[in-house]
């Protein structure tokens, strides 16, 4: 059972003694290679809830299968489930949620098949990344710093982070008996160990009796892991007997833990109370126990550990020969027989220094036989074979003089078939031509060999050639590509990255005059298999936000990564279809039938080319295609509910309720009307609302009477003031616009995942003087909004703007004046720009949803339980026009970054006006008495 909580003596009077962030980057720095082990409070802002909430959603869970009902029905409320819940005999109304987890699960879960339905759908929230703790972690595996991580957990946080991220190039998981033959106290690849067993393959550890014992096999292969390595607690309260006892208290006993153990907690609970088993931890080790206080998981990982020891130059740990398991990809299979003095060394020098500096990797000023050494390690160049060192596949593929030699399916065989004259016009009078058979045909062929650095070049040489350019006819005529050259490097990058170098086939280039066609041995790994649904492959690739990974060979992808030839790891497909539509093209890829094979076929720019004049007719007049800036509501509220009063307007209505529960809402003719369930507030909350004079009115009801539409945007707006305020923005109330304040530095930059890729934006920037670095203003990225009707539709329409204040928050410059300038800012961003604006203030406002999403409400807001649920689309509507309706573009730019540069001068002679006269920004409650007798 899960012991009490005691407080012990604390730190500054406890006896604990508390030790900092900086001793554990000294931990992964010295080479001491700590164990991590990991709690359920690591993968909270993972997606992956605590375990009081797990136990809510366990109960809403087994009431829907109880009661018939889907789980994801978003009309279930609390108050449906929770009464259930209490009502179970085995319920303590006494004991916190969390200590009833075990319970919930065994009375809930019981049928094994329910239990690992509900934990898949739970560890594994596709809509929310791994977190950058975990993505930290991953990087802090690949340099050596960490070997061995133990988790209480069942989520794939850090599997999910290690596969989008190549880092490390392999991570080795143990999570049943049956893989503990994998496990080594001096592993070569990082291991990560589930101590409760896998949700997957039956043996999760979650119930009363489950959880009072680890597997014994698995503790006998941990305690010499333990006894000489440091140990890091992070997320983990030390509650549950089977860690604690079998792991911890039992080690203690026989003298133990001799290099110390780290006890990771956050800032506020360092005086405790802790639970039993830790103060009895902390009691039998003593000084060998520290207490190291901590902002929180993502911020330990990432800020005070990886960050902070690249600023500071730490060198990657050198990993030792140690136990390498079976099963690794095959790029990484040491290669018996083989010498690495068959690597060239002057490319293997230039390629590791590339990818130090794109990676952030240290590196001497000078480099040497010793680090190049080392790096040939660290990226899998080289692996052990007893106690020698031989080449990797990737080593040798990638380094060797002539691997083809060796590998002979390690080649491309480009092939080129169409017309004489076309074949002449792109390789030359003297390009050799093969019959092809067909008559007027011939065939160009070529054999490419050497490393694949040197495949990579030759083929976009070839490709160059057939990538012809010409004159397109138009009202004004242009030089166009028949392929777009990025596209054609994806393509080809694709092809050596991720074929199958097991199969004994070379990848086939096939050209003809209209397209170009990549083929490459082996079909899709089935991490990639696994994330594509019953879509294809092409249609989950475009369906998805996010990219879909996966690395057959991630030594080798992880090289031509650093090396820049790959500019973003998991983007090559989408940039590669949109490179071509753009280009006026069209693209075609994915697994042959048996998965044997991985088809990309590029299609040229369809225009019919005159051969003598080099030119040609659009097919078509080009089109643009904009995006909307509505935001469709899919969900409005169904009622809205009003009760009497005596307040001729809000500011005395609100005025008169000091200290009584009242929601946002608006008077209108002796009425209050709201949008928040007014029948279940006033039973629940003492509020001003008579029970027997609240009445409802339809929302399609209330829109349709005299000035009953006014009403009901406004009830509207004051829902998106609440999602606002839930997102952390600054509002201008009485302005409608929203805009982020700055941080702790002069600029804020918000990362975001854009309409094809993760992009950062610039949301706050400090202005200077043009003739000092004093800052005078600064300049907000902000969009003002407002609910409109269409015919039956309601949108939330947002305009992309600019606000300016004084001091980075609400201390607005000369509004009256700046509104005017706003708009002129504003107009300098023209489509696709403000696309790109849309896009950006849709993924804040959606959270980066690919559904549906709700107006949120703060966590705060005691109110939100009674508020409606409303739902929008994040995708706005589309319309194309034609190119041509922007001849003009170029002579609007200029004159725009004309009158651009005469706005900044009148920005910062506003800014350095006196302020005495600057009004306040009117707080929530001016807002609302505003409101109430505006308009």
């Amino acid at each position: 059972m899960n012991q009490p909580a005691v407080s012990v003596a604390g730190s500054a009077s406890t006896g604990l003694r508390i030790s900092s962030a900086g001793r554990l980057r000294s931990l992964l720095m010295d080479g001491s290679e700590p164990v991590l082990l990991l709690g359920a409070g690591a993968s909270i802002t993972s997606g992956i809830p605590p375990a009081d909430k797990t136990v809510e959603r366990v109960a809403r869970w087994a009431w829907c299968k109880e009661n018939g009902r889907h789980p994801s029905d978003m009309s279930i409320r609390r108050s449906d489930y929770w009464p259930w819940l209490t009502a179970q005999p085995w319920y303590k109304a006494n004991v916190a949620a969390s200590d009833l987890y075990p319970d919930a699960i065994d009375h809930l879960l019981g049928v094994k098949s329910d239990r690992r339905e509900f934990f898949e759908q739970l560890i594994n929230p596709a809509e929310i990344p791994p977190s950058r703790g975990y993505v930290a972690l991953t990087q802090i595996l690949h340099q050596g710093w960490i070997s061995t991580v133990l988790t209480t957990n069942f989520d794939q946080c850090l599997e999910r982070a290690a596969i989008q991220h190549n880092r490390p190039h392999r991570l080795v998981s143990i999570s049943t008996p049956a893989d503990y033959i994998m496990f080594s106290s001096a592993p070569q690849d990082p291991q990560l160990i589930f101590l409760h067993g896998s949700v997957k393959h039956y043996t999760d550890r979650n119930l009363t009796d489950e959880v009072q014992s680890l597997d014994a096999q698995l503790v006998d292969r941990l305690k010499p892991l333990l006894r000489d390595h440091p140990v890091i607690v992070v997320g983990y309260r030390g509650a549950e007997a089977s860690v604690m006892n079998d792991l911890f208290l039992a080690q203690a006993s026989s003298g133990g833990f001799l290099h110390g153990i780290y006890w990771c907690v956050l800032d506020r609970d360092v005086g405790g109370p802790f639970p039993a088993h830790v103060a009895q931890l902390a009691s039998q080790i003593g000084s060998n126990f520290q207490l190291v206080p901590i902002k929180g998981f993502d911020d330990l990982l990432e800020k005070d550990l990886l960050t902070s020891m690249i600023a500071a130059g730490a060198r990657p740990t050198r990993r030792r020969s140690g136990h390498s398991v079976g099963g690794m990809p095959a790029d990484m299979r040491p290669l018996d027989g083989f010498d690495i003095v068959g690597f060239e060394q002057s490319l293997l020098q230039a390629r590791l220094a590339q990818y130090a500096e794109k990676t952030d990797l240290w590196r001497p000023g000078q480099i040497d036989a010793a680090w190049i050494e080392e790096m040939t390690d660290r990226l899998d160049l080289v692996r052990p074979i007893g106690t020698n060192k031989a080449p990797t596949l990737a080593g040798w593929l990638l380094f060797a003089r002539n691997p083809s030699h060796d590998f002979q399916q390690a080649r491309v065989e480009f092939r080129a078939a169409g017309p004489g004259n076309w074949l002449r016009s792109r390789f030359g009078d003297d390009a050799e031509l093969e019959a092809s058979g067909q008559e007027g045909d011939f065939i160009v062929r070529r054999t490419i060999v050497g490393n694949l650095w040197s495949q990579l070049d030759t083929l976009i040489d070839l490709l160059a050639l057939v990538n012809f350019q010409f004159r397109l006819k138009a009202e004004v005529s242009r030089t166009v590509s028949a392929y777009n050259a990025i596209a054609i490097k994806e393509m080809i990058v694709n092809a050596i990255v991720h074929r199958d170098y097991d199969v004994n086939e070379p990848i086939q280039v096939e050209v003809q005059p209209k397209s170009i066609t990549v083929i490459s041995p082996g079909g899709l790994i089935a991490e990639i298999a696994a994330q594509m649904g019953d879509l294809s492959f092409q249609e989950a690739i475009a369906g998805r936000t996010s990219p879909i990974k996966g690395y057959r060979n991630p030594a080798i992808s992880d090289l031509f990564y650093g090396g820049g030839q790959m500019d973003r790891r998991g983007s090559g497909l989408s940039d590669m279809v949109l490179a071509t539509v753009n280009n006026n093209g069209a693209v075609a890829f994915g697994p042959s039938t048996d998965n044997r094979q991985f088809i990309v076929t590029i299609e040229a720019r369809p225009e019919a080319v005159d051969e003598i004049t080099n030119t040609a007719l659009p097919v078509a007049e080009e089109t643009v295609r904009f995006s909307t800036n509505l935001i469709s509501i899919a969900s409005m509220p169904e009622k809205v509910w009003h009760s009497g009063t005596t307040a001729k307007s809000n500011a005395s209505f609100y005025r008169n309720a000091q200290g009584l529960a009242v929601p946002p809402g608006h008077v209108s003719d002796g009425r209050f009307y709201t949008l928040y369930n007014l029948d279940e507030l006033a039973d629940a909350l003492v509020s001003p609302f008579d029970p027997g004079d609240i009445e409802t009115i339809s929302f399609s009801e209330l829109s349709a009477l005299p000035g009953g539409e006014a009403v009901a945007l406004k009830l509207l707006h004051e829902l998106v003031f609440e999602h606002l305020k839930a997102k952390g923005l600054q509002i201008e109330f009485d302005r409608r616009r929203a805009y982020f304040g700055r941080g702790d530095e002069p600029e804020l930059k918000v990362s975001y995942q854009g309409r094809l890729r993760k992009a950062t934006r610039t949301v706050v920037k400090a202005r200077t003087k043009r003739d000092s670095d004093d800052i005078v203003y600064f300049e907000h990225k902000a969009f003002s909004f407002s609910v409109m009707r269409f015919a039956e539709d309601w949108a939330l329409v947002i305009s992309p703007g600019y606000a300016f204040t004084r001091d980075g928050l609400r201390k607005p410059i000369s509004r009256e004046r700046t509104n005017v300038l706003s708009t002129r800012r504003a107009a300098r961003d023209f489509n696709p720009s403000v696309l790109q604006d849309v896009s950006f203030w849709l993924a804040v406002l959606s959270g980066e949803s690919d559904g549906l999403f709700a107006l949120e409400h703060r966590l705060d807001n005691d109110l939100a339980r009674f508020a409606p649920t409303v739902l929008l689309s994040p995708r706005p509507p589309t319309i194309s026009f034609n190119v041509s309706a922007f001849d003009e573009t170029s002579q609007r730019d200029q004159e725009i970054d004309e009158d651009l540069l005469r706005l900044d001068a009148e920005l910062e002679e506003l800014a350095l006006e006196p302020d005495e006269s600057e009004a306040e920004e009117p707080d929530e409650t001016d807002q609302t008495d505003e409101e109430a007798d505006g308009d």
